[in-house]
């Protein structure tokens, strides 16, 4: 069992919140530098390609993480879905 980190921001903060995410013993961490999106971009989807049941994913800067309460949801949702847990950093 993994942990990996996740950060999805508009800010230039991105690089502090991936390595607080490495400090915190993540294997890996993927990002999506996001501007005006409320779909989840490629860090995303190669996190998904990745992460197997029992992994636990860590989620960085939760306010940035979508543009709207459906898209955090199915975030969320897909990663649980898919036996992985899911941690608020």
């Amino acid at each position: 069992m993994a942990v990996y980190g996740y950060v999805c921001s508009d800010s230039f903060k991105i690089d502090d919140l991936d390595r607080a995410l490495f400090t915190s013993g993540c294997r890996e961490v993927f990002d999506d530098f996001v501007i005006n999106t409320v779909a989840p971009g490629p860090g995303w989807r190669k996190l998904l390609c990745t992460v197997r049941s029992g992994d636990t994913v860590r989620i960085a800067d939760w306010d940035n993480l979508s543009r709207d309460r459906k898209t955090a949801e199915f975030i969320t949702t897909a990663l649980t879905d898919l036996d992985v847990k899911v941690e608020m950093f």
